[in-house]
């Protein structure tokens, strides 16, 4: 569906992308997952051919639709005539016919006179698919899709927008800073910082098996021990072997080791709590149900 090798960005003398490989398959969902400036949303754009690059390879397989933060629905035309302009180069016939076949299949038919301002925005993420798709896509560009929304909003549009996805049979490429939103959508997830891509891969093996430091603190829920640990432990030779990094998840409560309560945190489901153990800290997950005393026995998952 789409290859990329070496390609490179520059805005006058900054590089913004510097030597970025990807690939995506048919019917895949790759998030790119970053911060601000770390150029993932111009990555974007030079797939989609609105910035120009420089690359050895940038191959698309499929027409490319493109759904730009908060929509970008145009605030003046209707639901209707919003759609219409992604079929501009149709007759008029064949592109009524189109957008009444749009409006049915999202059930945004009663909804084609009203202007973006009176729809809700689970409404306005339909009409906004629909006018990505409208010409053809099957590969799917999405700038921050969810950006400004509030948690339980977020949430819904999530699980619909990957339904949508799944029943026309698109590959897309998601950009976005939200870890859940990754995990939630993803087949597959790039780690962008910088302008290079750190890792990649599926969301679980990319969680568990992080290669650094930068890509556990962009993925969150994870413990990275600085220390040198030299003293013979089998707690200390386990951490070793993960490269120094492990989940909060990984860490259960009761086992054969004894650690002092540092902090304890209330974040609904779980405690997060802060551990002591021989001089290192670490952080763990155990339900709220639970309760915590200043020392605990724990163990980990190997």
């Amino acid at each position: 569906m789409l290859e990329i090798r070496n390609l490179h960005k520059k805005f006058g003398q900054n590089e913004v992308l510097k030597g970025i490989d990807l690939s995506l398959k048919s019917n895949e969902i790759l998030s790119i997952l970053g911060s601000s400036g770390s150029g993932k949303s111009t990555l974007l754009r030079c797939i989609a051919k609105l910035e120009n690059s420089q690359y050895d390879e940038l191959r698309c397989g499929s027409n490319v639709g493109f759904m730009f933060q908060n929509y970008a629905l145009f605030p003046h035309l209707s639901v209707y005539d919003n759609i219409a302009f992604a079929l501009n180069k149709l007759s008029k016939k064949e592109a009524d016919d189109k957008i009444n076949e749009l409006l049915a299949k999202f059930g945004i038919q009663g909804l084609k006179d009203k202007k973006p301002d009176q729809i809700s925005g689970g409404q306005a993420q339909r009409v906004a698919f629909a006018r990505a798709i409208a010409a053809g896509a099957k590969l799917l560009l999405l700038d921050e899709p969810f950006s400004n929304l509030d948690q339980g909003l977020k949430q819904a549009l999530r699980v619909e927008l990957k339904d949508m996805i799944q029943k026309e049979g698109l590959s897309a490429i998601v950009v976005t800073h939200d870890i859940d939103d990754a995990y939630y959508l993803s087949d597959k997830i790039a780690l962008i910082d910088g302008g290079k891509i750190l890792d990649i891969g599926t969301p679980n093996k990319l969680f568990y098996s992080v290669k650094d430091e930068k890509s556990a603190q962009m993925l969150g829920g994870l413990n990275y021990i600085h220390s040198d640990l030299t003293s013979q432990d089998k707690f200390f030779d386990w951490i070793k072997s993960r490269n120094n990094i492990f989940a909060y998840s990984e860490i259960y409560m009761g086992g054969e080791f004894e650690a002092n309560v540092i902090s304890k945190s209330f974040i609904g489901l779980f405690y997060k709590i802060e551990l002591e153990y021989k001089g290192i800290r670490f952080y763990t997950l155990w339900p709220s149900c639970l309760e915590i005393s200043n020392s605990v026995k724990f163990g980990f998952y190997n």
